[in-house]
């Protein structure tokens, strides 16, 4: 039996503590796992068939309700391709606040993703596509000549504009109330040897064992995914922990993007892999080729990127803290 469990931290402070939902393909990766035959290890061109890493989690991906993605900064709210990220607030202009839950309010349409059931594919079912293109049912990690697709922080420096309406041409800066310059030296698209997330979204796994994963947790060097443990199996069974860490530059750019209300977590789709003559060992780097299978989703009912103005600093707040997600399978 597995039972899945998801804690949120900001520093050494857990904001929540929920279950989770395992899916079908959970199953499926156990009996691939146990009925695997091994005789293949004597096959030298299907030998790393049996490899473990091919049937642990590998990815992981973020998301938000499906609506979502037609809106916040994936509207276009101007034609030039100018690099410059905009987000509509729907607050009472007296806060200079951009919060995706006012979205809600703002157009009478729901902000809650998809309710979890077990034969789901990917987080969201409905289509996730941003302007026709992208449509993976999470964020896309698409940076083209705009960032209007991304809903990561691209690497270097990005503007980010809280502006009060749709922009035409020739107002680019006339209803701009609060901005921010991010520059990004520390989020998932910083991560070059190896990298840590794909352009479809996909956070990878770099962790070559459970004790390296348990090495970088406990150095606190956790962006990216990290397969861990629990150092005490003595209370509830075994206990895997993946990790996710998000830097704050993500943070800000992912809260503008309409925010975190879904999480997953995914497997390499081994049959897939082979039906395109992709043998494995697999690296542990992000690429697009890679096929992968949802294990488990959560969702959530508040915006895990949400922030309070502290007064002081009203409007596009400067985030210095990352957020840290362990999910928990447990063993019994």
């Amino acid at each position: 039996m597995i039972n899945g469990v998801v804690e949120v931290f900001i520093n050494d402070e857990k904001l929540l503590e929920e279950s989770n939902m395992i899916m079908d393909n959970t199953g499926e990766l156990i009996v691939d796992m146990l009925t695997m035959q091994r005789s293949l290890s004597e096959v030298a061109v299907a030998e790393h068939i049996l490899d473990t890493s091919n049937f642990t989690v590998r990815a992981a991906s973020l998301g938000k309700d499906a609506e979502g993605y037609k809106h916040h900064a994936h509207s276009d709210l101007i034609k030039p391709d100018d690099g410059i990220i905009r987000v509509i607030s729907y607050r009472d202009f007296s806060f200079s606040s951009y919060q995706t839950s006012a979205f809600a309010l703002a157009t009478n349409t729901s902000i809650l993703p998809q309710a979890s059931h077990p034969k789901m594919q990917r987080l969201e079912e409905s289509s996730t596509a941003v302007s026709g293109l992208f449509d993976y049912g999470h964020n896309p990690n698409q940076i083209l000549s705009s960032v209007k697709f991304g809903c990561y922080a691209p690497t270097g420096t990005i503007d980010l504009y809280l502006v009060s309406g749709s922009i035409d041409i020739g107002e680019e800066t006339s209803k701009v109330y609060a901005s921010a310059t991010i520059t990004n030296n520390a989020g998932l698209n910083t991560w070059t040897n190896p990298s840590a997330i794909d352009s479809r979204g996909f956070i990878i796994n770099t962790t070559s064992s459970m004790q390296h994963g348990k090495d970088l947790e406990t150095a606190e060097n956790y962006r990216g995914l990290l397969l861990s443990y629990d150092n005490n199996w003595s209370n509830g069974g075994l206990q895997i922990r993946y990790v996710l860490g998000i830097e704050p530059e993500d943070l800000l750019v992912l809260n503008a993007y309409g925010g975190i209300y879904n999480i997953g977590l995914w497997r390499i789709d081994l049959k897939k892999m082979l039906d395109k003559g992709m043998l494995p060992p697999y690296d542990l780097s992000a690429s697009d080729d890679m096929e992968y299978k949802l294990l488990a989703r959560k969702t959530f009912t508040s915006d895990l990127t949400y922030y309070f103005d502290d007064g002081a600093n009203p409007g596009i707040k400067s985030i210095d803290t990352p957020l840290k997600i362990v999910w928990r399978w447990v063993f019994k």
